[in-house]
């Protein structure tokens, strides 16, 4: 349908999340993100005025920054780990 924008159908890949990878790594993985979720949220909280933390909008700042650079950190994580796995098997 969209083939004049140079849109084309991919055929879809079934490829499991962390699939090739071993537990030990997917836990230290996951748990190197709760450290990197609690160190963000630790920074804001330091680097936002304690005045400022009394505003409800505010408050959740830090947490809510804080999850969305763990879920980036482990999505990016997870594609580099699964690229080098994938470019090993090839190899």
């Amino acid at each position: 349908m969209f083939a004049w924008f140079g849109m084309t159908r991919v055929k879809k890949t079934d490829r499991q999340f962390f699939g090739n990878l071993q537990k030990r790594t997917v836990t230290l993985i996951l748990l190197t993100a709760l450290l990197v979720l609690n160190g963000v949220k630790s920074l804001l909280t330091y680097l936002i005025p304690a005045a400022y933390l009394t505003d409800s909008i505010i408050a959740v700042l830090p947490e809510t920054v804080g999850v969305l650079v763990a879920l980036v950190y482990v999505l990016v994580l997870e594609r580099m780990l699964q690229d080098k796995t994938v470019d090993t098997k090839i190899q």
